[in-house]
């Protein structure tokens, strides 16, 4: 599992500097990426997350996709009424941090145990921490994204105290994404408009500073395609271990 060998990371940095966000395409190397996005396919194990009561929900992906239609609905009902009231998502997640620290990782899914591994690599902490001009910036934690028809994620700015956020990172892993598709990361003025967009592109690393008003746009309902990413945070201080 390697980073490619031909990043330009110079155009990343004026863009961190002057807004505070940028992209950097093709990130890992050609076979890494065919090793990931491979393993990705044999993922099994997804988490239905959301906040419902104003508590974070794990909830079996496999187990909700399957309920009756009436139940579902109902669920779908609450899921968008905290939505209209204030924070809110829905989407599948496989947390890489979580598995690796509980010792899961590897045994599950070997390739995306070095996925993990690369992530907390001095290969790639080092050229986050040059890109970012950010030295502090000491070990990542992660996460694999599945955003399927439906799933959104309302606006935030990523700010929790404790966490020692630094940066938060979006590895594409979806080809042929289309922009009219949603699903698309958006960063907010301070009056509300959108100010930039990014549609999700293959192998393409979205990086911006934290604290940041950024939205993940609802994935419209007839896409077939889920929308899968690498995501995370690049963190300073001691590694905790699981407290995502």
């Amino acid at each position: 599992m390697r980073l490619s060998e031909k990043l330009d990371l110079e155009p990343a940095r004026a863009g961190l500097r002057s807004d505070g966000r940028a992209r950097i395409s093709g990130l890992l190397a050609p076979a890494a990426l065919r090793q990931l996005t491979g393993a990705i396919g044999e993922v099994d194990k997804w988490l239905l997350v959301t906040r419902l009561a104003e508590k974070h929900l794990n909830l079996d992906a496999r187990a909700m996709r399957e309920l009756p239609a009436p139940q579902r609905a109902e669920f779908d009902a609450r899921v968008a009424s905290a939505a209209r009231a204030g924070f809110q998502y829905l989407y599948e997640t496989y947390p890489l941090y979580d598995k690796a620290h509980a010792g899961t990782l590897e045994s599950e899914s070997p390739v995306l145990a070095k996925l993990f591994a690369l992530i907390n690599s001095e290969a790639f902490l080092g050229a986050m921490r040059d890109v970012l001009d950010a030295p502090e910036i000491s070990f990542a934690d992660g996460q694999l994204t599945c955003y399927r028809g439906g799933h959104f994620l309302t606006r935030h700015d990523d700010g929790v105290a404790g966490k020692n956020r630094v940066a938060a990172f979006v590895l594409g892993l979806t080809a042929g994404w289309q922009g009219d598709w949603g699903g698309q990361l958006q960063f907010y003025d301070p009056d509300g408009n959108v100010e930039a967009a990014y549609v999700p592109r293959m192998n393409t690393l979205s990086l911006f500073k934290v604290p940041q008003p950024h939205a993940v746009s609802m994935v419209a309902n007839y896409v077939t395609t889920p929308r899968l990413a690498i995501t995370g945070w690049l963190r300073s201080g001691e590694d905790p271990g699981i407290d995502m």
